[in-house]
């Protein structure tokens, strides 16, 4: 009996330490991509954990994470060109698998792909965007593709300014909701949103496509 015991002790111990190893992972990555604003690091310390022995899920998990610092470093192409090598995406990771993938189509101006991908990936959106994890970036992938198709998304948008979770997501709303006020002709407004755009989206690809409007 006290074998057991000993046995279940060690075991508790072992799944604590793997999640807490993978929570302080997470957190690791999370600090160099939406606190210090440095896509570049995340990329390469994502390398660096892809560099070791690990299961063939975990690579895949990875190389999804990696897309995610890719996205924001403007790095489109090698998103698309990541996430098509990537096979037997596990469930919960769909929906950034497909947010990376729809985006980066977006922003290269494959517009009609990102619509079809979308289309192909709404099914799965449905099923997640009720779960508080997923519900805002799932909204930005349906905020962003009503705003392809010239849907009116000015005030969802602007709440996403105001409110996203992160930095990079408030930058993301600035950016789009600047482009929105510059087609209505709204030229201050515009070059408000922009700038703030540039300051929250410092060292991502919004930065730089805000100081180019």
């Amino acid at each position: 009996m006290e074998y057991i015991i000993l046995f279940m002790l060690v075991l508790l111990i072992m799944i604590f330490l793997k999640m807490k190893s993978q929570v302080d992972k997470i957190n690791r990555l999370n600090k160099y991509l939406y606190l210090e604003k440095n896509p570049t690091k995340y990329i390469e310390h994502v390398n660096t954990i892809l560099s070791k022995k690990q299961s063939n899920k975990n690579i895949i998990i990875n190389n999804i994470q990696k897309t995610t610092g890719l996205f924001y470093a403007g790095k489109f192409q090698e998103v698309i060109d990541l996430t098509g090598q990537i096979k037997k995406v596990p469930k919960n990771w769909e929906p950034i698998y497909y947010q990376n993938i729809i985006l980066s189509l977006f922003f290269m101006g494959e517009k009609t792909k990102a619509e079809e991908t979308f289309q192909e990936a709404k099914p799965i959106f449905d099923e997640f965007k009720s779960n508080n994890y997923y519900k805002e970036f799932i909204e930005i992938v349906y905020g962003t593709i009503d705003f392809s198709k010239g849907k009116d998304t000015k005030k969802y948008f602007a709440d996403l300014a105001e409110t996203g979770a992160n930095d990079y997501r408030k930058a993301f709303g600035h950016y789009i909701l600047g482009k929105i006020n510059k087609m209505e002709n709204n030229i201050d407004e515009a070059n408000n949103n922009f700038n703030e755009a540039k300051k929250l989206g410092k060292g991502s690809f919004i930065e730089e496509f805000s100081s180019a409007e």
